[in-house]
């Protein structure tokens, strides 16, 4: 009987933690979906500018490519636009990552 050929992994693989997957949701499923567009629209016309660079004084600030929820969704932020402000990439990557550790302490209580 053939057997299935292995699979590389490259050293210090390890596959996914829970947390950090969308469990196979798609970005509809996950609460974005066509309101979610047309508020992402409207933020990026208001809001052409990083606002995190503007609060910090980054001088100029950078554009905005991003409408990030404030309170995340996952924290119970709501899908309206007052919820939503526009982000440059670096600070939208930093607050993801604060974002995301604050999941993971929160799922490491949880199973404890």
């Amino acid at each position: 009987m053939p057997r299935q050929a292995p699979r590389f992994r490259p050293p210090g693989w390890r596959p996914p933690e829970p947390w950090a997957t969308s469990q196979g949701k798609s970005r509809h499923a996950r609460g974005y979906g066509a309101e979610h567009d047309a508020i992402r629209k409207v933020v990026l016309i208001e809001e052409p500018w990083c606002r995190q660079c503007i609060k910090d004084g980054v001088s100029p600030p950078r554009r905005t490519i991003y409408a990030d929820h404030i309170v995340a969704k996952a924290e119970g932020g709501r899908a309206d636009r007052g919820n939503y402000q526009g982000l440059c990439k670096p600070h939208h990557d930093a607050k993801t990552a604060r974002e995301s550790a604050r999941a993971r302490r929160r799922n490491r209580a949880d199973s404890e």
